[in-house]
């Protein structure tokens, strides 16, 4: 790289520091992360370029004699190309007497608009309830989820395509609402050069291996991390996450919540300041201001501008959400880029064996329709779910696919950097050994994650933090919330 240029990047970077810095807030990784297309990032200090393309979809005319149907889904330029220029046209062939109309929405925006579309009676038809809004136990407590149970029994509909544990994410009582696109575990990510250049082994892909423990994630982390003094060409060993609040306590033998809670989308109280929610959160923080081994809030934020911390080359192993196989998919092939792999969450205490956060998608339809715009619908999750159309979704995005068969494909993309039977692996040991988050399994959550909010963007920018104090603020802040809510539900 010219050194004019290395010098411009690393002014940048200065500049972006001194801004972040100015921010009074850094939102921690709380919820969902956005799904993105594949960065296409350097190593190193070079800038990584990043391409945007426009999003949305463009309405059709329907024609006379045809019956609309409505596809409510997220403005993402991956995701928009894939629905206008594979599953449009190849639904219109399949069924020509049915028009369908996509509306693509800010994600953000997804759950105000919804809501105005249906207390109006305006047509919406098939749609994700995780994408926007508390997610998939409001929507099934406000009675808007069909239940599509009779829909596959008329058609003798096969289920055993998809994973079994999936499948039964959103099965309530025998009843399944919503029938799974995308879902993955959450996981370690490292760069292979960086632990090959360090002299450090893989982590195992098996998630029953007792010997991927915190302290051995920590102890590699020490030796990856260098330079840390100087921004322009720090390393550091990990990068540090919570997958919701019950993420890193579930790494410690710890489930926050009542057992029966996922199952009636409905918590009584949450139990976040046990000795092992406490030392959850306290390894987390340590590892940024004690072990030293993780970047602060504003490095994490100055590396995500160039970027990201992880695909930049400046992060060796980043805890994550399982979104990183396509985030980070561009970088195996990538010239500049380099061979990730992947681990298990690790042990925090022996006895967490359940330990990581799932994230899984399904598709729904809208209750109360007619009986032809039901079967429309019913007819159009279907050609969803296809396995041709599967396929596509997953090519197309990159999104880990939810059905057996094409997961055994799957990996194969991965096959340059880690053999297909340890992605296989590691990638499916998440369905046993974790649970669905809580943003798609709790109504209301998005009240429940601003008071965790709230409370952890100032614990982890502040070294001096209390961790026992902050998290009898989350758990006595989270319960009064809880309270209104069961008794709005009553």
């Amino acid at each position: 790289m010219a050194a004019k240029h290395r010098l411009e990047i690393q002014k940048q970077l200065q500049v972006i520091m001194i801004l972040t810095k100015m921010q009074s807030r850094m939102r921690p990784r709380l919820a969902k992360a956005p799904h993105r297309r594949p960065l296409q990032c350097r190593r190193s200090t070079q800038h990584p370029k990043i391409q945007v393309k426009p999003t949305g979809v463009a309405s059709v005319k329907c024609q006379e004699g045809q019956r609309e149907l409505v596809w409510m889904v997220r403005n993402s330029p991956v995701e928009n190309d894939w629905e206008t220029r594979i599953v449009r046209p190849a639904f219109q062939k399949a069924q020509p007497d049915i028009c369908l109309q996509i509306l693509s929405i800010n994600q953000d925006d997804i759950a105000v608009k919804r809501a105005t579309m249906l207390s109006s009676g305006q047509d919406l038809h098939v749609w994700s309830p995780n994408w926007g809004g508390n997610g998939f136990a409001s929507d099934r407590a406000e009675d808007l989820l069909e239940d599509l149970t009779p829909l596959i029994q008329q058609d003798k509909f096969d289920t055993s395509v998809f994973v079994p544990s999936v499948l039964k994410i959103y099965e309530v009582e025998g009843k399944i609402y919503g029938l799974p696109f995308l879902t993955t575990g959450s996981y370690v990510y490292y760069n292979q050069e960086l632990l090959k250049e360090a002299g450090l082994e893989a982590p195992p892909t098996n998630w029953d291996d007792k010997s991927w423990t915190w302290d051995k994630m920590i102890s590699m982390a020490k030796k990856l991390t260098k330079n840390t003094n100087n921004i322009n060409k720090a390393q550091y060993g990990l990068q540090t996450t919570v997958l919701n609040l019950e993420g890193p306590p579930m790494m410690f033998g710890h489930f926050i919540w009542p057992e029966d809670a996922y199952d009636t989308g409905y918590a009584d109280k949450v139990n976040v300041t046990n000795d092992k929610s406490v030392m959850a959160f306290q390894k987390l923080h340590d590892a940024v201001y004690k072990d030293k081994v993780a970047p602060n809030p504003s490095v994490t934020s100055a590396l995500d501008q160039l970027g990201g911390a992880f695909a930049s080359g400046r992060v060796a192993m980043a805890m994550s959400g399982g979104w990183g196989h396509w985030s980070w998919r561009g970088l195996i092939d990538d010239p500049n880029g380099f061979c990730w792999g992947v681990a298990p969450m690790p042990w925090g205490t022996p006895d967490a064996k359940t330990r990581t956060v799932i994230y899984t998608d399904p598709w729904a339809i809208t209750s109360g329709l007619d009986d032809q715009e039901k079967q429309d619908a019913w007819t159009f999750v279907k050609f969803l779910v296809s396995e041709e159309q599967a396929r596509a979704y997953t090519d197309t995005t990159g999104t880990p696919p939810t059905q057996t068969k094409l997961l055994k494909e799957y990996y194969k993309q991965f096959s340059k950097c880690m053999p297909e039977a340890k992605m296989k692996e590691v990638f499916e040991g998440a369905f046993t050994h974790g649970r669905e988050s809580s943003n798609h399994l709790l109504a209301q959550w998005d009240e429940l994650n601003q008071v965790w909010v709230n409370n952890l963007d100032p614990y982890f920018s502040n070294k001096n933090a209390n961790t026992k104090e902050t998290l009898q603020k989350i758990e006595k802040g989270t319960n009064a919330a809880l309270d209104q809510i069961n008794a709005e539900k009553e």
